[in-house]
């Protein structure tokens, strides 16, 4: 383990049964490493949303202030209001990517937020509150180019293009990639070619397409400022990108029993584990309540000691339940730290690997009673 990990698990208070560690010097690394793939004038920005993808949207945020990020995207209104308390200066612009709704115009300027419009209703919310202050208000508007989910299409952008013109200040337009993460799929092209016409019709402002794995199509789909979540993070972006950003979060989960299982003993609800022979198991504080989902079970492993410990039996809503039958039992204690995950041996990403999912699914599910903990320099 660590030293650095190993340090801030001592420090971690008796009763906490989960930890994520997060390292923010890697946090870092990333955000200047997507910096390295882009051409000269373009913005990294930050998707912070989800709670910053189940890390922790202010320490995130203000690591990446530190780091010369201003330029932060939020999905909920309530998501901006935290993150400006936490970052006050003028200079953040604190984009809300699900734009405005009926009564909240006024929490938007109080907060210093930015609504991403999204459709003609938005954009008439918008305009008739710039009216009312005789002032142009900032704004992004969103056009769908194939993703069919948020967005101007076609009739709408028609409809309210020149209203927005007149009576905003147009910040940029963006729109987002639906098959970015497979490289040689025709819609990203398509989509390309449908944001370019989006662009000329609102005068070619400044542009925002790409997301993490829009980023590595190419210059052609950078534009003049790039939206990364998950690379920030550490997760993958395409198998041939594996290793271009590092991992940020490791989990850890304590000893609560020691089991020893005889030959035909079954483990967990539905005894769809039985053992084969004399074993030793141990329990861990971790289960479906803190967002390792009961589809888990059966999968992944538990790291100790060097030793790699399968699980076995269902996840339940506290539990999960691994074969320590290789461990030298005078090293299995109550509170000792069981990792879930082992850096670049085995990530959030390998468990979304085997079980069909995208990893910040996994860390956005994460709860409240994983804790998590910061270790930086």
């Amino acid at each position: 383990m660590e030293e650095k990990i190993a340090r801030a698990l001592k420090k971690v208070e008796p009763q906490i049964l989960s930890v994520a560690i997060i390292n923010l010097d890697n946090l870092s690394y990333n955000y200047h490493k997507l910096q390295t793939e882009l051409a000269p004038n373009s913005i990294v920005s930050a998707v912070v949303k989800g709670n910053a993808y189940g890390f922790g949207m202010v320490p995130i945020s203000k690591r990446l202030y530190k780091e010369g990020c201003r330029y932060f995207f939020v999905a909920t209104i309530n998501e901006g209001i935290e993150l400006r308390h936490s970052l006050p200066d003028e200079n953040v612009k604190i984009f809300v990517l699900s734009g405005v709704m009926p009564n909240t115009e006024g929490l938007f300027i109080n907060n210093k937020l930015i609504p991403v419009l999204n459709n003609y209703m938005q954009a008439e919310l918008w305009i008739n509150f710039a009216k009312k202050l005789y002032k142009k208000l900032d704004t992004v508007v969103h056009v769908d180019t194939g993703m069919s989910r948020n967005g101007f299409f076609i009739e709408d952008e028609n409809y309210s293009l020149k209203n927005i013109l007149t009576n905003l200040n147009l910040l940029f337009v963006m729109s987002h990639l639906a098959c970015a993460d497979e490289a040689d799929n025709e819609l990203n092209k398509k989509q390309l070619n449908r944001f370019k016409i989006a662009l000329k019709r609102f005068g070619n402002p400044k542009a925002c397409l790409s997301a993490t794995n829009g980023i590595f199509l190419g210059k052609d789909f950078q534009f003049d400022i790039v939206r990364p979540g998950k690379a920030l993070y550490g997760f993958s972006i395409r198998k041939d990108k594996i290793g271009t950003v590092k991992p940020v979060m490791n989990i850890f989960s304590a000893i609560v029993q020691i089991n020893h299982l005889k030959k035909g003993d079954t483990v967990g609800y539905g005894a769809t584990f039985t053992a084969d022979k004399d074993m030793t198991t141990i329990t861990i504080g971790m289960g479906y309540s803190d967002g390792f989902m009961r589809k888990f079970s059966g999968f992944g492993y538990g790291f100790f000691k060097g030793h790699k410990l399968p699980m076995v039996g269902r996840i339940s809503m506290d539990y999960i339940t691994l074969d320590a039958s290789s461990v030298d039992e005078k090293y299995l204690k109550l509170g000792e730290w069981i990792a879930l995950t082992e850096d670049s041996d085995y990530t959030l990403e390998n468990w979304a690997l085997e079980l069909g999912t995208i990893p910040h699914e996994i860390s956005c599910r994460l709860g409240d009673r994983v804790k998590r903990v910061y270790i930086e320099g």
